[in-house]
C-alpha cells in the first residue's frame, strides 16, 4: 500500500511537478503551472462563509484545500491561494513567507541568496514566474497592464483596468493576518468578493472568465461574451471548465442566505 501522500505534495502532483532542489528556476516552474492550472474563484469562499464564522476562521485546511483543487477543480482567492503556496514552497525547503498589499491582498516573499523574489499566484493576473521584490517590472497583455513599481521603500502595483495596492514587503506569518482575513468575510462591504460568483482560468492558454453569469474568453482584443442564465451556469462550469457544478449550486445558496437586501429603506 503506498503511503499517503501530504497535502502539500499532492497540490505538487497537481501541478504535474515533482519534488526538487528549491532553486529560482524550480520556483519559475511552480508559479506557471499553479497559474495554468488552479482556478481564481470566489465560490469556496462562499462556501467556506458559515463554517468559517462557525469556528471564528475563515479559511479551510490545507487538506480540504488542496482536496477541492484535485477533485472538485476549485482554486481559491488570494488568501488561500497564497497560503496554499507558501506552503507548498516550504514544505519543498524554499525559504518562504506571506506579505500583505493594502487593499486587502496576499502574496509570498521567497528568499536567495541573490535576493528575495515576489510571487503571487492569487491576482488573476498574468504573472508566469517569480520577479525581484524589490525591482520594478511591468507586464502587458490585450486584458489588462500590470504594473509593478518600487520607489524608494513603497512598493506600488497597478492593475489597468482595475485597482493600484501598495505592498508591505515585511514577511509575514498567517496568524498575523487573521484580522485581515476576517475583515474580508464581511458582508456589508459593497466590493467584497462574496457578494460575486466568479470562476476563472486559463483554457488552452486561453484566459476564460465566469463571472456573475457571463462567460468571457479573452482570445484577443476583443472579448467572447456570452450571457448564461442561473440554470445553466452549473452545466457551464462543468462542460468548459471540467469543475463540479455543485461548487456553484453551493455558493450561490449561502449568497442567497446571506447577501444584505440592496433595496433602499423607505
Amino acid at each position: 500500500m503506498k503511503p499517503q501522500l501530504s497535502p502539500e505534495l499532492r497540490l505538487l502532483a497537481h501541478l504535474e511537478l515533482e519534488p526538487e532542489a528549491p532553486t529560482l528556476e524550480f520556483l519559475h516552474r511552480i508559479i506557471r503551472e499553479h497559474q495554468l492550472r488552479v482556478p481564481f474563484e470566489t465560490l469556496t469562499k462562499l462556501i467556506d462563509y458559515e463554517p468559517g464564522r462557525a469556528r471564528g476562521d475563515f479559511m479551510p485546511s490545507m487538506e480540504e484545500y488542496v482536496d477541492r483543487v484535485v477533485t472538485r477543480g476549485a482554486g481559491g482567492l488570494c488568501w488561500t491561494l497564497a497560503r496554499g503556496l507558501r506552503e507548498l514552497l516550504h514544505a519543498l525547503g524554499f525559504d518562504a513567507a506571506l506579505m500583505y498589499m493594502d487593499p486587502g491582498h496576499c502574496c509570498v516573499r521567497v528568499e536567495f541568496p541573490e535576493g528575495p523574489q515576489y510571487a503571487d499566484v492569487g491576482y488573476a493576473a498574468p504573472i508566469f514566474r517569480a520577479y525581484p521584490l524589490f525591482e520594478s517590472f511591468t507586464l502587458e497583455t490585450h486584458r489588462e497592464s500590470f504594473d509593478y513599481r518600487v520607489d524608494g521603500d513603497a512598493i506600488q502595483v497597478t492593475r489597468n483596468p482595475g485597482p493600484t495596492k501598495h505592498l508591505d514587503p515585511t514577511p509575514r506569518r498567517l496568524a498575523e493576518l487573521q484580522p485581515l482575513i476576517t475583515a474580508a468575510n464581511d458582508w456589508t462591504v459593497l466590493s467584497s468578493f462574496l457578494r460575486r460568483l466568479v470562476y476563472a482560468r486559463y483554457l488552452d492558454r486561453v484566459y476564460t472568465t465566469l463571472r456573475d453569469g457571463v462567460l468571457t474568453r479573452y482570445t484577443g482584443p476583443d472579448p467572447q461574451t456570452v450571457e448564461l442564465s442561473a440554470d445553466q451556469i452549473p452545466a457551464a462550469l462543468a462542460d468548459v471548465f471540467h469543475a463540479d457544478p455543485d461548487l456553484y449550486r453551493e455558493a450561490a445558496a449561502v449568497k442567497r442566505r446571506h447577501e444584505p437586501d440592496p433595496r433602499p429603506e423607505c
